[in-house]
Protein backbone atom coordinates (compact mmCIF):
# COMPACT_ATOMS: atom_id res chain seq x y z
CA UNK A 1 0.00 0.00 0.00
CA UNK A 2 3.00 2.39 0.61
CA UNK A 3 4.22 2.34 -2.58
CA UNK A 4 0.41 3.06 -4.42
CA UNK A 5 0.36 5.63 -1.60
CA UNK A 6 3.65 7.46 -2.99
CA UNK A 7 2.48 6.83 -6.56
CA UNK A 8 -0.67 8.86 -5.49
CA UNK A 9 1.70 11.81 -4.43
CA UNK A 10 3.86 11.64 -6.97
CA UNK A 11 0.80 11.75 -9.82
CA UNK A 12 -0.69 14.84 -7.88
CA UNK A 13 2.57 16.99 -7.59
CA UNK A 14 3.49 16.43 -3.99
CA UNK A 15 7.26 16.55 -3.50
CA UNK A 16 9.10 15.91 -0.45
CA UNK A 17 9.70 19.76 0.32
CA UNK A 18 6.01 20.33 -0.17
CA UNK A 19 4.30 21.23 3.27
CA UNK A 20 0.68 19.60 3.66
CA UNK A 21 -1.94 20.38 5.97
CA UNK A 22 -3.58 17.07 6.46
CA UNK A 23 -7.32 16.94 8.22
CA UNK A 24 -7.67 14.37 10.94
CA UNK A 25 -10.62 13.42 12.32
CA UNK A 26 -9.72 10.82 14.64
CA UNK A 27 -11.65 7.62 12.35
CA UNK A 28 -9.58 5.17 10.60
CA UNK A 29 -9.28 6.67 7.12
CA UNK A 30 -7.62 9.91 8.08
CA UNK A 31 -5.57 8.35 11.33
CA UNK A 32 -4.25 5.82 8.27
CA UNK A 33 -3.50 8.64 5.97
CA UNK A 34 -1.27 10.45 8.70
CA UNK A 35 0.61 7.00 9.36
CA UNK A 36 1.13 6.95 5.93
CA UNK A 37 2.33 10.18 5.53
CA UNK A 38 4.66 10.48 9.20
CA UNK A 39 5.81 6.80 7.39
CA UNK A 40 7.41 8.26 4.36
CA UNK A 41 8.87 11.31 5.79
CA UNK A 42 6.50 13.87 4.23
CA UNK A 43 6.31 17.25 5.68
CA UNK A 44 2.94 18.03 7.07
CA UNK A 45 0.74 19.40 10.28
CA UNK A 46 -2.69 18.10 11.63
CA UNK A 47 -6.09 20.20 11.28
CA UNK A 48 -9.00 19.41 13.43
CA UNK A 49 -12.47 20.35 13.41
CA UNK A 50 -14.40 19.89 16.68
CA UNK A 51 -17.95 20.23 15.61
CA UNK A 52 -19.13 19.89 19.07
CA UNK A 53 -22.12 17.81 17.20
CA UNK A 54 -21.56 14.62 19.72
CA UNK A 55 -21.06 15.98 23.52
CA UNK A 56 -18.41 13.98 25.04
CA UNK A 57 -17.42 11.96 22.12
CA UNK A 58 -16.89 15.09 20.22
CA UNK A 59 -14.68 16.39 22.97
CA UNK A 60 -12.56 12.41 23.06
CA UNK A 61 -12.00 13.17 19.81
CA UNK A 62 -9.89 16.18 19.89
CA UNK A 63 -8.33 14.57 23.35
CA UNK A 64 -7.35 11.33 21.10
CA UNK A 65 -5.73 13.55 18.28
CA UNK A 66 -3.86 16.12 20.62
CA UNK A 67 -2.20 12.93 22.15
CA UNK A 68 -1.07 11.30 18.63
CA UNK A 69 0.50 14.91 16.89
CA UNK A 70 1.99 14.80 20.49
CA UNK A 71 3.33 11.30 20.66
CA UNK A 72 4.76 11.70 16.63
CA UNK A 73 5.58 15.54 17.43
CA UNK A 74 3.33 17.23 14.51
CA UNK A 75 1.73 21.01 14.87
CA UNK A 76 -1.95 20.62 15.25
CA UNK A 77 -4.26 23.39 14.78
CA UNK A 78 -7.71 22.71 16.46
CA UNK A 79 -11.02 24.70 15.93
CA UNK A 80 -14.02 24.04 18.06
CA UNK A 81 -17.27 25.00 15.63
CA UNK A 82 -21.24 26.35 17.00
CA UNK A 83 -22.23 23.70 13.28
CA UNK A 84 -26.00 23.79 14.23
CA UNK A 85 -25.82 27.20 14.98
CA UNK A 86 -24.61 28.24 11.85
CA UNK A 87 -26.95 25.51 10.16
CA UNK A 88 -29.62 27.31 11.82
CA UNK A 89 -28.63 30.70 10.32
CA UNK A 90 -27.83 29.92 7.47
CA UNK A 91 -30.86 27.32 6.61
CA UNK A 92 -28.67 24.25 5.91
CA UNK A 93 -27.93 20.68 6.83
CA UNK A 94 -26.10 19.84 9.32
CA UNK A 95 -23.65 18.13 7.07
CA UNK A 96 -23.57 20.87 4.51
CA UNK A 97 -22.96 23.35 7.81
CA UNK A 98 -19.80 21.38 8.77
CA UNK A 99 -18.36 21.02 5.59
CA UNK A 100 -18.85 25.08 4.62
CA UNK A 101 -17.06 25.73 8.07
CA UNK A 102 -14.17 23.16 8.03
CA UNK A 103 -13.22 24.04 4.42
CA UNK A 104 -13.73 27.99 5.01
CA UNK A 105 -11.10 26.98 8.11
CA UNK A 106 -8.86 25.11 6.10
CA UNK A 107 -8.26 27.49 3.56
CA UNK A 108 -7.83 30.55 6.21
CA UNK A 109 -5.43 27.90 7.54
CA UNK A 110 -3.56 27.45 3.94
CA UNK A 111 -2.94 31.11 3.65
CA UNK A 112 -2.16 31.90 6.86
CA UNK A 113 0.34 29.39 7.23
CA UNK A 114 1.61 28.81 3.82
CA UNK A 115 1.06 25.06 2.92
CA UNK A 116 1.28 23.85 -0.42
CA UNK A 117 -1.41 21.15 -0.02
CA UNK A 118 -4.82 20.03 2.21
CA UNK A 119 -5.46 16.88 2.18
CA UNK A 120 -7.89 14.78 3.19
CA UNK A 121 -8.50 11.11 3.75
CA UNK A 122 -11.87 10.26 1.14
CA UNK A 123 -11.15 7.07 -0.27
CA UNK A 124 -13.17 4.83 -3.30
CA UNK A 125 -16.26 3.58 -1.18
CA UNK A 126 -16.61 7.62 -0.75
CA UNK A 127 -15.88 8.29 -4.51
CA UNK A 128 -18.75 5.40 -4.98
CA UNK A 129 -21.15 6.67 -2.47
CA UNK A 130 -20.86 10.27 -3.62
CA UNK A 131 -21.79 8.76 -7.45
CA UNK A 132 -24.64 6.91 -5.80
CA UNK A 133 -26.20 10.05 -3.93
CA UNK A 134 -25.75 12.21 -7.02
CA UNK A 135 -27.54 9.79 -9.51
CA UNK A 136 -30.37 9.31 -6.91
CA UNK A 137 -30.79 13.36 -6.37
CA UNK A 138 -30.75 13.36 -10.21
CA UNK A 139 -27.42 14.65 -12.05
CA UNK A 140 -25.31 15.91 -15.21
CA UNK A 141 -22.52 13.88 -16.35
CA UNK A 142 -20.34 15.96 -14.00
CA UNK A 143 -22.13 14.76 -11.16
CA UNK A 144 -21.21 10.73 -11.98
CA UNK A 145 -17.39 11.05 -11.94
CA UNK A 146 -17.40 10.60 -7.78
CA UNK A 147 -14.77 13.04 -5.86
CA UNK A 148 -12.39 14.77 -7.83
CA UNK A 149 -8.91 14.58 -7.16
CA UNK A 150 -5.88 17.48 -7.05
CA UNK A 151 -8.25 20.64 -7.39
CA UNK A 152 -6.63 23.99 -6.20
CA UNK A 153 -4.14 21.98 -4.20
CA UNK A 154 -6.69 19.79 -2.40
CA UNK A 155 -5.12 16.23 -2.61
CA UNK A 156 -6.48 13.08 -1.93
CA UNK A 157 -4.31 10.56 -1.69
CA UNK A 158 -5.99 7.68 -0.33
CA UNK A 159 -8.70 8.18 -2.93
CA UNK A 160 -7.83 4.73 -4.92
CA UNK A 161 -8.10 2.42 -1.91
CA UNK A 162 -11.15 0.67 -1.05
CA UNK A 163 -12.23 1.18 2.84
CA UNK A 164 -11.41 -2.33 3.47
CA UNK A 165 -7.45 -1.78 2.29
CA UNK A 166 -7.49 0.85 5.05
CA UNK A 167 -8.80 -1.07 7.54
CA UNK A 168 -6.80 -4.06 6.85
CA UNK A 169 -3.63 -1.48 7.00
CA UNK A 170 -5.25 -0.43 10.28
CA UNK A 171 -5.03 -3.74 11.67
CA UNK A 172 -1.75 -4.88 10.09
CA UNK A 173 0.25 -1.48 11.59
CA UNK A 174 -1.90 -1.59 14.94
CA UNK A 175 -3.17 1.84 14.44
CA UNK A 176 -5.40 3.63 16.99
CA UNK A 177 -8.67 5.29 16.04
CA UNK A 178 -12.18 6.13 17.25
CA UNK A 179 -15.37 5.14 15.72
CA UNK A 180 -17.79 7.59 15.33
CA UNK A 181 -20.95 6.59 16.00
CA UNK A 182 -22.88 9.07 13.75
CA UNK A 183 -21.49 6.63 10.80
CA UNK A 184 -24.51 3.81 11.92
CA UNK A 185 -27.13 6.70 11.82
CA UNK A 186 -29.04 6.11 9.00
CA UNK A 187 -30.89 8.91 9.07
CA UNK A 188 -28.49 10.36 6.84
CA UNK A 189 -28.42 9.37 3.10
CA UNK A 190 -24.61 8.70 2.99
CA UNK A 191 -25.16 6.35 5.64
CA UNK A 192 -28.00 4.51 4.27
CA UNK A 193 -26.30 4.28 0.87
CA UNK A 194 -23.30 2.98 2.70
CA UNK A 195 -25.05 0.56 5.37
CA UNK A 196 -28.01 -0.37 3.59
CA UNK A 197 -28.25 -0.05 -0.59
CA UNK A 198 -24.23 -1.15 -1.10
CA UNK A 199 -24.15 -4.15 0.98
CA UNK A 200 -27.77 -4.87 -1.10
CA UNK A 201 -25.51 -4.12 -4.12
CA UNK A 202 -22.49 -6.43 -3.21
CA UNK A 203 -25.13 -9.61 -2.61
CA UNK A 204 -25.63 -9.08 -6.53
CA UNK A 205 -21.71 -8.05 -7.09
CA UNK A 206 -19.36 -8.72 -4.38
CA UNK A 207 -16.66 -6.73 -6.06
CA UNK A 208 -19.49 -3.87 -6.66
CA UNK A 209 -16.82 -1.12 -5.29
CA UNK A 210 -14.13 -2.20 -7.96
CA UNK A 211 -16.80 -1.99 -10.67
CA UNK A 212 -18.46 1.23 -9.63
CA UNK A 213 -15.10 2.58 -9.35
CA UNK A 214 -14.06 1.43 -13.04
CA UNK A 215 -17.05 2.97 -14.09
CA UNK A 216 -16.29 6.15 -12.26
CA UNK A 217 -12.96 6.07 -13.98
CA UNK A 218 -14.31 5.62 -17.55
CA UNK A 219 -16.78 8.22 -16.82
CA UNK A 220 -14.48 10.82 -16.22
CA UNK A 221 -12.77 9.91 -19.40
CA UNK A 222 -15.93 10.78 -20.80
CA UNK A 223 -16.49 13.65 -19.20
CA UNK A 224 -12.87 15.33 -20.58
CA UNK A 225 -14.29 14.22 -23.91
CA UNK A 226 -17.92 15.59 -23.64
CA UNK A 227 -15.99 19.12 -22.39
CA UNK A 228 -13.53 19.19 -24.94
CA UNK A 229 -16.47 19.02 -27.33
CA UNK A 230 -18.22 21.47 -25.44
CA UNK A 231 -16.24 23.57 -25.45
CA UNK A 232 -16.17 24.35 -29.11
CA UNK A 233 -19.72 24.19 -29.48
CA UNK A 234 -20.02 27.49 -26.99
CA UNK A 235 -17.49 29.12 -28.76
CA UNK A 236 -19.47 28.48 -31.86
CA UNK A 237 -22.98 29.14 -30.10
CA UNK A 238 -22.24 31.94 -27.73
CA UNK A 239 -21.51 35.24 -28.86
CA UNK A 240 -19.91 38.16 -26.93
CA UNK A 241 -21.43 41.46 -28.00
CA UNK A 242 -20.29 44.74 -26.85
CA UNK A 243 -21.54 44.10 -23.08
CA UNK A 244 -23.88 41.16 -23.64
CA UNK A 245 -24.01 37.57 -24.70
CA UNK A 246 -26.04 36.40 -27.75
CA UNK A 247 -27.27 32.70 -28.40
CA UNK A 248 -28.65 32.30 -32.31
CA UNK A 249 -31.52 30.25 -31.57
CA UNK A 250 -31.75 29.13 -35.18
CA UNK A 251 -27.80 27.77 -34.97
CA UNK A 252 -28.84 26.07 -31.81
CA UNK A 253 -31.41 24.25 -32.46
CA UNK A 254 -29.42 22.87 -35.86
CA UNK A 255 -27.14 20.91 -33.39
CA UNK A 256 -27.59 17.69 -32.04
CA UNK A 257 -29.11 17.98 -28.71
CA UNK A 258 -29.82 21.59 -28.60
CA UNK A 259 -31.70 21.39 -25.34
CA UNK A 260 -28.35 19.71 -23.71
CA UNK A 261 -26.60 22.47 -25.43
CA UNK A 262 -28.96 25.11 -24.40
CA UNK A 263 -28.41 23.93 -20.57
CA UNK A 264 -24.70 24.13 -20.52
CA UNK A 265 -24.43 27.11 -21.77
CA UNK A 266 -26.82 28.73 -19.61
CA UNK A 267 -26.05 27.20 -16.28
CA UNK A 268 -23.00 29.22 -16.64
CA UNK A 269 -24.65 32.21 -16.15
CA UNK A 270 -26.55 30.45 -13.30
CA UNK A 271 -30.11 29.75 -15.13
CA UNK A 272 -31.07 26.21 -14.70
CA UNK A 273 -34.54 25.75 -15.72
CA UNK A 274 -33.63 25.08 -19.08
CA UNK A 275 -37.13 23.33 -20.11
CA UNK A 276 -38.73 26.84 -19.68
CA UNK A 277 -36.30 28.42 -21.77
CA UNK A 278 -36.16 25.84 -24.65
CA UNK A 279 -40.02 26.47 -24.59
CA UNK A 280 -39.52 30.17 -25.08
CA UNK A 281 -37.55 29.34 -28.23
CA UNK A 282 -40.81 28.69 -30.21
CA UNK A 283 -42.30 31.17 -28.26
CA UNK A 284 -43.14 35.22 -29.46
CA UNK A 285 -40.31 37.81 -28.74
CA UNK A 286 -39.91 39.39 -24.71
CA UNK A 287 -39.72 36.24 -22.71
CA UNK A 288 -37.83 37.24 -19.62
CA UNK A 289 -35.38 34.95 -17.03
CA UNK A 290 -33.88 36.61 -14.43
CA UNK A 291 -32.05 35.45 -11.54
CA UNK A 292 -29.63 37.00 -9.02
CA UNK A 293 -27.19 38.42 -11.37
CA UNK A 294 -28.29 38.02 -14.82
CA UNK A 295 -30.87 38.99 -17.35
CA UNK A 296 -32.29 36.97 -20.56
CA UNK A 297 -34.46 37.44 -22.45
CA UNK A 298 -36.00 35.98 -26.09
CA UNK A 299 -35.66 38.17 -29.08
CA UNK A 300 -37.07 37.36 -32.20
CA UNK A 301 -33.80 35.47 -33.80
CA UNK A 302 -32.17 35.31 -30.47
CA UNK A 303 -31.47 34.59 -26.59
CA UNK A 304 -29.55 37.69 -25.15
CA UNK A 305 -28.05 37.60 -21.75
CA UNK A 306 -26.56 40.54 -20.03
CA UNK A 307 -25.43 41.29 -16.17
CA UNK A 308 -28.46 43.40 -14.06
CA UNK A 309 -29.35 46.85 -14.77
CA UNK A 310 -30.86 48.29 -12.17
CA UNK A 311 -33.85 50.20 -12.47
CA UNK A 312 -33.39 52.67 -9.45
CA UNK A 313 -33.47 56.07 -10.62
CA UNK A 314 -30.58 58.16 -9.60
CA UNK A 315 -29.94 61.67 -8.92
CA UNK A 316 -26.98 64.02 -10.28
CA UNK A 317 -26.90 67.17 -8.93
CA UNK A 318 -24.60 69.85 -10.52
CA UNK A 319 -21.38 69.03 -8.42
CA UNK A 320 -21.94 65.53 -9.49
CA UNK A 321 -18.76 63.93 -12.17
CA UNK A 322 -19.77 60.38 -11.97
CA UNK A 323 -21.96 57.29 -11.16
CA UNK A 324 -22.16 53.67 -11.15
CA UNK A 325 -25.79 52.76 -11.29
CA UNK A 326 -27.51 52.01 -13.34
CA UNK A 327 -23.98 51.68 -15.29
CA UNK A 328 -20.88 53.94 -14.96
CA UNK A 329 -21.51 57.65 -16.65
CA UNK A 330 -19.57 60.71 -16.63
CA UNK A 331 -20.25 64.02 -16.04
CA UNK A 332 -18.39 67.27 -16.68
CA UNK A 333 -18.84 70.99 -18.24
CA UNK A 334 -16.50 73.36 -20.63
CA UNK A 335 -16.53 76.92 -20.65
CA UNK A 336 -16.59 76.64 -24.86
CA UNK A 337 -18.02 74.21 -27.46
CA UNK A 338 -14.81 75.24 -29.79
CA UNK A 339 -12.94 71.82 -30.15
CA UNK A 340 -15.30 69.81 -28.76
CA UNK A 341 -15.71 66.24 -31.12
CA UNK A 342 -19.34 65.74 -32.16
CA UNK A 343 -18.96 62.68 -34.26
CA UNK A 344 -20.22 60.35 -31.49
CA UNK A 345 -22.75 59.90 -29.25
CA UNK A 346 -20.57 58.31 -26.65
CA UNK A 347 -20.59 61.99 -25.34
CA UNK A 348 -23.29 64.21 -25.75
CA UNK A 349 -23.11 67.72 -25.19
CA UNK A 350 -25.78 70.13 -24.22
CA UNK A 351 -26.37 73.43 -23.40
CA UNK A 352 -25.80 73.98 -19.74
CA UNK A 353 -27.93 77.12 -19.27
CA UNK A 354 -30.76 74.69 -20.43
CA UNK A 355 -30.65 72.71 -17.73
CA UNK A 356 -32.53 72.70 -14.54
CA UNK A 357 -30.74 71.03 -11.71
CA UNK A 358 -30.72 68.13 -10.00
CA UNK A 359 -31.36 66.31 -12.79
CA UNK A 360 -32.50 62.86 -13.38
CA UNK A 361 -31.66 59.16 -14.81
CA UNK A 362 -34.37 57.08 -15.10
CA UNK A 363 -35.81 53.67 -17.09
CA UNK A 364 -37.82 55.26 -20.07
CA UNK A 365 -41.23 54.51 -19.93
CA UNK A 366 -44.47 53.64 -22.01
CA UNK A 367 -45.39 56.97 -23.37
CA UNK A 368 -42.23 58.93 -23.39
CA UNK A 369 -41.51 61.73 -26.04
CA UNK A 370 -38.71 63.54 -26.93
CA UNK A 371 -37.31 65.33 -30.07
CA UNK A 372 -34.89 63.69 -31.43
CA UNK A 373 -31.64 66.05 -32.81
CA UNK A 374 -32.29 67.83 -35.85
CA UNK A 375 -35.87 67.11 -35.55
CA UNK A 376 -38.78 69.55 -35.21
CA UNK A 377 -41.55 67.48 -34.16
CA UNK A 378 -42.08 64.98 -31.18
CA UNK A 379 -41.30 61.65 -31.53
CA UNK A 380 -42.37 58.44 -28.85
CA UNK A 381 -38.95 56.26 -27.82
CA UNK A 382 -40.78 53.46 -28.44
CA UNK A 383 -40.88 54.45 -32.21
CA UNK A 384 -37.36 55.80 -32.34
CA UNK A 385 -36.54 52.10 -30.74
CA UNK A 386 -38.82 50.69 -33.84
CA UNK A 387 -36.71 52.87 -36.36
CA UNK A 388 -33.15 52.19 -34.65
CA UNK A 389 -33.88 48.76 -34.63
CA UNK A 390 -33.40 48.21 -31.01
CA UNK A 391 -32.99 44.91 -29.54
CA UNK A 392 -35.18 44.06 -26.77
CA UNK A 393 -31.95 44.19 -23.82
CA UNK A 394 -30.99 47.32 -25.28
CA UNK A 395 -34.23 48.55 -24.55
CA UNK A 396 -34.55 47.09 -21.21
CA UNK A 397 -31.14 49.34 -20.74
CA UNK A 398 -31.87 52.37 -22.19
CA UNK A 399 -31.64 54.89 -19.84
CA UNK A 400 -33.16 58.39 -20.17
CA UNK A 401 -31.92 61.66 -18.37
CA UNK A 402 -34.50 64.21 -17.06
CA UNK A 403 -34.16 67.39 -16.61
CA UNK A 404 -37.63 69.86 -15.08
CA UNK A 405 -39.85 66.77 -16.47
CA UNK A 406 -38.28 67.01 -19.67
CA UNK A 407 -36.33 64.44 -21.68
CA UNK A 408 -32.66 65.67 -22.54
CA UNK A 409 -31.31 62.85 -23.87
CA UNK A 410 -31.34 59.06 -24.15
CA UNK A 411 -27.83 58.33 -22.96
CA UNK A 412 -25.54 57.13 -25.23
CA UNK A 413 -27.42 57.53 -27.68
CA UNK A 414 -29.41 60.75 -28.62
CA UNK A 415 -29.51 64.22 -27.90
CA UNK A 416 -33.09 66.01 -27.81
CA UNK A 417 -32.77 69.30 -30.14
CA UNK A 418 -34.28 71.48 -27.51
CA UNK A 419 -30.82 71.14 -25.84
CA UNK A 420 -28.61 71.36 -28.41
CA UNK A 421 -25.76 73.68 -28.29
CA UNK A 422 -26.13 77.05 -30.29
CA UNK A 423 -24.23 80.08 -31.17
CA UNK A 424 -24.72 81.76 -28.07
CA UNK A 425 -23.76 78.88 -25.82
CA UNK A 426 -21.65 79.69 -22.93
CA UNK A 427 -21.15 76.34 -21.44
CA UNK A 428 -21.17 72.43 -22.10
CA UNK A 429 -22.38 69.91 -20.07
CA UNK A 430 -20.93 66.35 -21.32
CA UNK A 431 -22.54 63.44 -20.68
CA UNK A 432 -20.73 60.19 -21.65
CA UNK A 433 -20.29 56.57 -21.26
Amino acid sequence: MKNDFLNQLQQNGVCQGDHILLAVSGGVDSMVLMDLLYKTKYQFSIAHCNFCLRGADSDADQAFVESMSQHIEIPLFIKKFDTKKYAKQHKISIQMAARDLRYSWFKELMTTHAFNFLATAHHLNDSVETMLINLIRGTGIAGLHGIEDGLNNLIRPLLSFKKSDIINYAQKNNIEYREDVSNIDNKYIRNKIRNQIIPLMQEINPNVIDSVGDTISKLRAVEGIYNNVLSEKKSKLLIRREHKYVINIQNLLKEFSPKQLLYEIISDFGFYDVDAVFRSLYSESGREFFNSDFYMIKDRFELIISEHILNEHCIVYEHTRSVEVPFKIHFKTSSSPIGIDFSNNIQIHIDYSKLVFPLLIRPWEKGDRFIPLGMRNFKKLSDYFIDHKFSLIKKKKTRVLISNNQIVCIIGERLDDRFKLVETSKKVYIVGL
